[in-house]
């Protein structure tokens, strides 16, 4: 019931909202980008464009059967394929009955492709539509608080599910022990002690290194707002660091978006 409800929240929510597929993604959904679509006869495989709580479009090989069945409104079936080694607690997705509603032109190194849109008619399996749900969450959630910071004490430690504040930072290849202070979807706060001088706060690639859950993530981003700061034992270096937007791990705005809600 609760399910079935939190389904629905989604479902109205983000009505119209799609997410572009990508590796993590086909990881965390579970699913190879391949799939195969059945018309009665007509057989076609494609690949995953984007997907929503009520709809999926796939990219296929262009034909001129395809755009005929969807101007009619034509059912069929699409199969997902689970990765094979995942473990027992994988997510079987049986066939799923599915509207055609469209297609249109895509374009991929000048060859030109079908982008078919689909309805899902029968009901995605609750694990799977909840997982999506959250997908969105996460792509809307990031946008709507890029800049609002965590700050890094022992009671966010625990809910952010952090070992330690310890962490790396690379810098041209070497490695240097550093603190974070503050996390954020776009970036983060640390202190370290190296030698700085010469460093470039707007034009310097970094590598943040820290574990999650006793998983090594690394997150590409740019130096910004350096600053010194004098203590007792001697000067410490303030780094803010800015991600990548298209480098930030999955496991990482996960990480943040479960700490927000």
């Amino acid at each position: 019931m609760f399910l079935s409800k939190k389904i629905k929240n989604y479902e109205t929510k983000y009505k119209g909202k799609e997410i572009n597929m990508s590796t993590e993604i086909n990881s965390f959904l579970n699913i190879k980008n391949a799939v195969e679509m059945r018309v009665g006869t007509y057989l076609a495989y494609g690949v995953i464009y984007s997907i929503s709580m009520n709809a999926i479009k796939l990219i296929l090989q262009e034909d001129e059967v395809l755009p005929i069945l969807a101007k009619n409104g034509n059912s069929g079936n699409i199969h997902f394929k689970s990765f094979d080694n995942v473990g027992d607690g994988s997510l079987f997705i049986p066939s799923l009955i599915v509207k055609l509603v469209n297609t249109s032109s895509y374009f991929v190194q000048d060859k030109e492709y079908n982008l078919l849109t689909l309805d899902f008619i029968s009901p995605v399996p609750g694990e799977f539509a909840i997982k999506i749900g959250k997908l969105l969450d996460l792509k809307l959630g990031q946008n709507q608080r890029i800049h609002e910071r965590i700050i890094i004490n022992k009671d966010s430690l625990r809910k952010l599910n952090l070992i330690s504040d310890k962490a790396f930072i690379e810098i041209n290849g070497t490695k240097h022990k550093c603190l974070i202070k503050d996390i954020s979807y776009g970036g983060a706060l640390l202190i370290s002690c190296f030698d700085y001088e010469g460093m470039d706060e707007s034009n310097t690639d970094l590598i943040l290194n820290f574990d999650i859950a006793g998983k090594e993530v690394s997150i590409l981003g740019k130096a910004r707002n350096l600053s010194v700061i004098q203590t007792p034992n001697g000067k410490v270096l303030a780094l803010g660091i800015a991600f990548c937007e298209d480098k930030i791990p999955l496991d990482y705005t996960m990480l943040i978006h479960d700490y927000f809600n």
